[in-house]
């Protein structure tokens, strides 16, 4: 399997495990050392250090309850290490919709996700979805 379709899978196994609710494969996607970029309500982006740290707000969203839906509308490679993803997330909660779409720029070393670049359309319509 080539560099690229191996981080193709990745990235796949990763958002199949977001929309499954399936923590510890999620995890397991992620190296110990994740740096993350995560868009914030005006958005500008927070630095979050670590599997462990980045694990917690993806717990904090509830999403085996919610059940948001992301999915891959496109995907690319930038280099060796690197992908380009455009997801479209769609979630309902508490009488609400979240309609939105994030870009996440990704880099992978031995064989699971390094770093994380997170860009959202909308990132306030989204802050006050997942915060009411």
């Amino acid at each position: 399997m080539s560099q690229q379709s191996s981080n193709i899978q990745l990235v796949r196994t990763f958002i199949d495990a977001f929309n499954a609710a399936d923590l510890e494969a999620m995890a397991a996607c992620l190296a110990d050392r994740l740096v993350a970029e995560v868009t914030q309500k005006d958005g500008s982006t927070k630095q979050v250090d670590g599997r462990d740290a980045y694990m917690k707000l993806i717990a904090q969203l509830d999403i085996g309850t919610v059940q948001p839906r992301l999915t891959i509308t496109q995907i690319t490679d930038v280099n060796e290490d690197q992908m380009l993803v455009m997801i479209e997330v769609r979630a309902a909660r508490k009488g609400r919709q979240l309609h939105n779409f994030a870009a996440y720029l990704m880099t992978m070393r031995n064989l699971q996700i390094d770093r994380i670049w997170m860009v959202e359309a909308l990132p306030e319509e989204s802050d006050t979805f997942w915060s009411a």
